[in-house]
């Protein structure tokens, strides 16, 4: 920014009874949105009594209304030279600078904000994941506590995914989320009624996300939608993200019978297109994640609506009919605390591509490991790591002489602020290891290198965890209630590794610890889980995409049959082929 903190000044003289009745009249226009009107009585006051902070500020937040964020900016660094220490000037000046893009310059107006207020609205969505991104715990207890006043209705709406990575509370989970639906005005909004679509033909399914591209969404999906069925099921892709010309994202175009890039389109044009294709079943693989448009479902152009894969927790919204779950991330018991009915897949709800490509594995020396080295790895993204769990992770690699900690560079300068955080906890900073960002082939090849992969609480190793799974690396996790903590669980379950699955931080470290000090134990299970692989369901996408068709025809037939949605378990089938 930085906002000027020139020496204390006079306050300025009272409004006189002509100038305070004008300000009620351009408060007034403002609130009822007449910002032409309200700008005009500001400027009236202004020429008479230009050192007025609070009416600058006023015409600062109108200019920001009407999008004339420039004008909005230059407004309110004079209000702040003339009332320095106003936390809402500062507030409202670093969310202009954000609607402007100035993303440093909004990073550093909100924390001097914040600092100033804590209870400021919006705060933690902008501070914590830029902060979190690059390991920066820096007022990391009051940040959650404003997410928390956020998700309880005493601060502006919570961004629902800050809550997931911070907070081991499915109550607050739910209560975030159906705030967020309520704030943005997602009621349910149905079109005009269609004639919906008799029997005939094959289920049309559809599926919406922003990720059809290099994204975990992808590398996850392709196989299922490449093999679905095509006698039973009629199957279209609904982008409404970038197209980064990938052949990730060809190969998503390729694996449907239908793709439909509607990147531009607004929510209610894809809405009636839906309608119009005659979509039985609508699935948003994003929900409360970066580029979602959730408002699509809620005008209701298809009769079943199902949330899957994308967000690991309730959407709150009242226009999602199912969720997609297994018995380990979503026991029925926690119905309470979502909006959708429970859908339980009999083994995993995470489906997986068995045949990801898997690159060249040069020595550890490329990249920057010891050889001798006992090597845990940690390759969750920079947000889920919090400093609890970071402590643990220290008191883990210290425990183990010759260890090191393997993990994704952070943002930012992130590996040094990490670095000092191992300092600060005893830990020789030397032994931290980071890793850039490679191709999913290299990625995957690298983790033949790691001896144990320690994990993240409360949001867990999700697309991670199956990763160094698939590869022979075993990971210890930590469950607790939320379906974001529980996803490691459900993978270790189905690679027979349920003893790797912990339910505190004490049993965690203990448990990783004795499995970097006994050798014997630790081939053990390694040598569990690569027996388990051949056979276990995680890899037999066949097997899933079946289950998931069977999913959608039990929805399906009760919405034909005139019932309401309900709760449900698949039944497994015997093989893959089997319907």
């Amino acid at each position: 920014m930085s906002a000027p903190k020139p020496p204390p000044q006079r306050p300025p003289a009272p409004l006189t009874p002509a100038l305070a009745s004008l300000l009620n009249d351009g408060y007034q226009h403002q609130l009822r949105g007449q910002y032409e009107e309200a700008a005009r009585a500001y400027r009236k006051i202004l020429k008479v009594a230009p050192d007025q902070a609070d009416v600058i500020h006023l015409l600062g937040v109108v200019r920001a209304r009407q999008g004339r964020e420039a004008e909005a900016i230059e407004l309110y660094l004079k209000a702040a030279r003339r009332k320095p220490g106003d936390p809402k000037i500062v507030y409202n000046l670093a969310l202009a600078y954000g609607a402007a893009r100035r993303e440093a310059e909004a990073l550093e107006a909100m924390a001097q904000a914040f600092a100033l207020d804590p209870a400021l609205p919006l705060a933690a969505n902008l501070l914590f994941p830029a902060r979190r991104a690059a390991w920066d715990w820096r007022d990391h207890d009051r940040l959650v506590d404003n997410l928390k006043r956020g998700a309880l209705g005493q601060s502006a709406p919570t961004l629902p995914m800050l809550l997931l990575q911070s907070v081991d509370d499915p109550a607050l989970h739910l209560a975030c989320a159906r705030r967020t639906v309520e704030a943005e005005k997602m009621v349910a909004r149905p079109l005009s009624p269609a004639p919906r679509r008799g029997r005939e033909g094959p289920i049309r399914v559809a599926y919406v996300s922003a990720d059809f591209r290099i994204h975990p969404t992808t590398h996850l999906i392709a196989a299922l939608l490449e093999g679905h069925d095509r006698a039973r099921f009629e199957v279209t892709a609904i982008s409404i993200g970038p197209d980064d010309g990938s052949p990730e994202r060809a190969r998503m175009a390729g694996a449907v019978d239908r793709f439909l890039d509607r990147r531009t389109a607004s929510a209610q044009e894809i809405a009636q297109e839906v309608a119009q294709l005659g979509i039985d079943v609508l699935v948003d693989l994003m929900g409360h994640t970066q580029g979602e448009r959730m408002e699509i479902f809620a005008h209701r152009p298809a009769p079943v609506q199902v949330g899957f894969l994308g967000y690991p927790g309730t959407s709150g919204a009242p226009f999602f009919d199912y969720v997609i779950a297994d018995p380990v991330v979503l026991p029925f018991s926690e119905a309470a605390h979502y909006s959708e009915k429970i859908v339980h897949l009999p083994d995993c709800y995470q489906p997986n591509d068995p045949e990801l490509p898997v690159g060249a594995t040069p020595g550890r020396a490329a990249f920057g490991l010891p050889d001798d080295a006992f090597v845990f790895a940690c390759f969750n993204s920079a947000s889920k790591l919090d400093p609890a769990v970071f402590s643990s992770f220290a008191r883990i690699v210290s425990a183990v002489p010759g260890s090191v900690l393997w993990m994704y560079e952070g943002r930012g300068g992130g590996a040094d602020t990490l670095r000092r955080e191992a300092e600060r906890r005893g830990l020789d900073p030397a032994r931290l290891v980071f890793a850039p960002q490679v191709p999913l082939g290299d990625h995957l090849a690298r983790l033949l290198h790691a001896d144990l992969f320690i994990d993240t609480f409360p949001y867990t190793a999700h697309t991670t965890a199956s990763d160094a799974l698939r590869m022979g690396l075993p990971v210890v996790t930590r469950s607790g209630r939320s379906f974001a903590s529980r996803v490691a669980a459900s993978l270790l379950r189905q690679v027979k590794l349920d003893d790797l699955v912990t339910q505190d931080a004490a049993a965690f470290e203990a448990t990783a610890t004795a499995l970097a000090r006994e050798p014997d134990r630790l081939a053990a299970v390694r040598a569990r889980l690569a027996a388990a692989l051949p056979g276990t369901p995680l890899f037999d996408v066949a097997r899933y995409t079946r289950h998931l068709e069977q999913a959608y025809a039990t929805m399906v037939a009760r919405m034909r049959a005139g019932q309401a949605p309900e709760a449900f378990a698949v039944a497994p089938v015997a093989d893959a082929t089997d319907a």
